[in-house]
């Protein structure tokens, strides 16, 4: 299984006529792999992937399409903002692109239903300005992201009606 992501990125060097291929590949890989996948993708125009609540949907350029199931986890996809973001119900993670790049801040995630810390410390946005969090299903917690003296606060649920891509937690 280590080896599906190097040759499905192989694969794809071989053009368009390679995507179905590229589709039985990335079908075939777990949902965290799927996702580290797409991060490849982002805006290059290789795929459109998205992130459903109990799965992730693949389209290659030649109309091929994977899905990959997530069953015990769920994905939220979060992009803390200063000053820009975008409307999202469902992330995009060959798409979406939050405003803050790279950028290290706190994060505390509290389960709602417990009290219980259930992350807390140092993590940093992606090249997308996303922070992803597989987190368990069907759950409640507040997350609070920290920003040179700025916080942003939302409790989120991971249930199967849930948004996947947060874009409306502004630092202020």
């Amino acid at each position: 299984m280590k080896y599906l992501i190097p040759t499905l990125l192989l694969a794809l060097g071989g053009g368009q006529a390679m995507a179905s291929v590229d589709a039985q590949a990335f079908a075939a890989l777990s949902p965290q792999q799927a996702l580290e996948q797409s991060h490849q993708w982002h805006r290059t125009g290789e795929a459109s992937v998205k992130v459903m609540p109990d799965a992730i949907h693949a389209e290659f350029t030649d109309g091929t399409k994977a899905t990959v199931a997530i069953d015990d986890e769920f994905l939220l996809s979060i992009a803390p903002y200063e000053q820009v973001t975008h409307g999202c119900t469902f992330h995009v993670p060959t798409g979406c692109q939050g405003e803050m790049v790279n950028k290290a801040m706190m994060v505390e995630i509290k389960d709602t239903q417990t009290n219980e810390v259930v992350q807390s410390g140092m993590v940093k946005t992606q090249k997308d300005g996303f922070i992803d969090f597989w987190m368990p299903k069907n759950g409640h917690y507040k997350f609070t992201f920290t920003y040179q003296g700025k916080t942003a606060s939302e409790v989120l649920s991971t249930d199967n009606e849930s948004r996947t891509c947060i874009t409306t937690m502004q630092l202020l």
